[in-house]
């Protein structure tokens, strides 16, 4: 993985620069805690996917791997492209859920039945 301008590998360094701690974006603090968290979290889970798939790279091209051959490693303008496209396929399918229209959901402590409703 390569280094960025400030020398940290990309895993180790934000994954949002921002400004903004102290404002409340989602009307309540908690939420965007929470949506804070959801975003980290698929962070870490994308650099994750893609620090095992230069392992399998090394593996299959040299037999072995060690973390200094994972941090130096370069992927290839297709690798990057491949990586692109199943990073936005990965967030489609985590976060899509976001956009969903929600006028009609009933709150969780409603009596009222939820069928049909979808």
């Amino acid at each position: 993985m390569a280094k960025d301008n400030t020398g940290r590998l990309g895993a180790e360094s934000d994954f949002v620069k921002h400004d903004a701690d102290n404002m409340v974006l989602l009307g309540n603090a908690h939420i965007d805690n929470l949506m804070h968290i959801v975003v980290a979290l698929g962070a870490e889970m994308w650099s994750g996917q893609q620090r095992v798939k230069i392992m399998e790279k090394l593996l299959s091209t040299h037999g072995k791997v060690t973390t200094e051959m994972i941090e130096q490693y370069e992927p290839t303008q297709e690798e990057t492209d491949v990586w692109a496209a199943e990073r936005k396929a990965m967030v489609d399918r985590v976060y899509s859920v976001m956009a969903r229209n929600n006028e009609e959901a009933l709150s969780f402590g409603s009596k009222e039945p939820n069928q049909d409703r979808r």
